[in-house]
């Protein structure tokens, strides 16, 4: 692997120290192409052949959108709450670089999603949301898949999400999880207000189109990753598709998808039995 990218949050604490602390190596190692802890460089010029992210999931949804059409294989060292798309701890650092220069690498790709209004397009690594913006009001928006009509929602709006995402805000809104290898888009109601709508699962291959059922309902909003966002009117459409270029994570072996679940959801477990 040649010269790294070198991301984060600098007001994670410990970022800044551990990237003090580790840059000379990774400069020895392989050059150090970019050091941005700020959010504020143009990932998609740098010259790199890999990146490096500390921080938590917010960190790398935020890498990935920045990389935009020219995404980088990412190795995440985590500093955040959860940390579960982060592949190791820092702790656990050095050994990943060991592992990285010696090739003793897996590199994984995970879908993403790209929204679109009009001009404006962006892309997702773990889901789109299309909410009203009145809270306590119930938001009308219907959909197409594959060009054809689909469904109704009446409630607080619609995550269409990855595999990736399916463990995020599609989870917490009842929606299935998806092994992230999986080539799928999820379409989970929120709060819907009715009883038979229910999340689907579609393929990756359908173009999801969402827009707002009445004409005199107010504007909504459509969401990336919690980052991006963009006011929508009655008449306009938001198209979601699978995006032409998948995110690339870095994994070292140090722990499966599974034990994540584990570990961090708390899924799958035995019965607590007295």
């Amino acid at each position: 692997m040649g010269p790294v990218v070198v991301l984060g949050q600098s007001r994670k604490r410990g970022v800044e120290r551990a990237v003090a602390e580790t840059r000379e190596l990774l400069a020895s190692l392989f050059g150090v192409a970019l050091v941005d802890l700020e959010g504020g460089a143009d990932l998609s010029r740098v010259d790199a052949e890999w990146a490096i992210v500390f921080g938590g999931d917010g960190a790398i949804l935020n890498a990935a959108r920045r990389m935009g059409d020219r995404p980088l294989p990412t190795l995440a060292v985590n500093f955040g709450r959860l940390g579960f798309l982060t592949e190791v701890e820092f702790k656990q650092f050095r050994t990943a670089l060991e592992r990285v220069k010696e090739g003793r690498i897996h590199l994984r790709e995970r879908m993403r999603l790209t929204a679109s209004v009009g001009d404006w397009s962006y892309e997702a690594l773990n889901d789109v949301v299309v909410t009203g913006q009145r809270t306590g009001r119930v938001f009308h928006v219907s959909a197409r898949i594959g060009g054809k009509e689909a469904f109704r929602y009446a409630g607080d709006g619609v995550v269409v999400a990855t595999p990736t995402g399916s463990t995020a805000y599609s989870l917490a809104a009842g929606g299935p999880i998806l092994d992230p290898e999986l080539k799928a888009i999820v379409i989970t109601p929120l709060c819907a207000h009715a009883l038979s709508t229910r999340p689907l699962v579609i393929p990756s291959t359908q173009e999801v189109e969402l827009y707002i059922r009445r004409k005199d309902d107010p504007p909504g909003r459509v969401v990336l990753d919690g980052q991006q966002s963009r006011e929508i009117a009655p008449d306009e459409v938001v198209r979601i598709r699978r995006a032409e270029k998948p995110f690339v994570f870095i994994r070292v072996g140090v722990r499966s998808y599974f034990a994540r679940m584990r570990r961090l959801l708390g899924w799958g477990g035995a019965p607590k039995y007295r």
